[in-house]
């Protein structure tokens, strides 16, 4: 059951995203920038740390206490070399609000562990808390072969119209038929992936796209 409620969090947010998969295209593009990453793996998990306190620009700052909701959404996909797809995907979104009367910021995020909530004062804590993994798990290897691997990482603030909130309580009205099994949540993924890839619906005011090092995992 916590594995399907994993692949319907993918989806969602991927739907949220509009389809920002990037292309083949997209991922030989010279422009898209290295940053270095914390990387750990431990008994089949792959986990990572690393911040984009960058995605707040002076701007986004200034409008964190107006009041309207700003939304942070993180996408990471795993990359192994040789192939052009990525082989595993994590989705957190993030969502502030300032409350004028409590002065004070209610954070809620949502990724495959479920929802949780956060109250804190200050605009440099709430950048803190969402621009920054820690030892952040993001996919579970299993029994995958050795390989190198890199990830690929795209954030966006606001990146949702109203178009596309109405595209998704649409589709949570009506999931797919057959979708209550692991192995049919994944075969759907794929599916939903291939159908929104380079699909979008609004602009984001702020979009940052960086891959990490290579890294290798397992091997003598």
């Amino acid at each position: 059951m916590e594995r399907c409620r994993t692949w319907l969090w993918s989806a969602i947010w991927i739907l949220l995203l509009g389809g920002v998969c990037l292309s083949p295209a997209q991922a030989e593009d010279p422009e898209i920038k290295m940053r270095r990453v914390g990387v750990h793996f431990s008994a089949g998990r792959l986990s990572t740390s690393f911040t984009f306190r960058d995605a707040f620009t002076q701007s986004i700052r200034e409008k964190l206490k107006s009041g309207l909701p700003t939304k942070v959404v993180a996408q990471i996909n795993l990359e192994l070399m040789g192939k052009r797809k990525p082989i595993s995907l994590w989705v957190r979104s993030a969502t502030i609000v300032y409350d004028l009367w409590e002065e004070a910021f209610f954070i809620t995020m949502e990724d495959n562990r479920g929802r949780r909530q956060a109250r804190l004062t200050t605009a440099k804590g709430v950048i803190d808390t969402v621009g920054m993994l820690e030892n952040q798990p993001i996919a579970y290897m299993g029994s995958r072969p050795p390989g190198t691997f890199r990830l690929r990482v795209l954030v966006e603030v606001n990146p949702v119209s109203k178009e596309m909130v109405a595209n998704i309580r649409r589709w949570l009205a009506k999931p797919p038929a057959g979708s209550s099994g692991v192995e049919q949540q994944t075969n759907f993924f794929g599916s939903f992936v291939g159908i929104f890839v380079d699909r979008r619906i609004g602009q984001a005011d702020k979009r940052i796209v960086f891959v990490s090092q290579w890294f290798e995992i397992g091997g003598p």
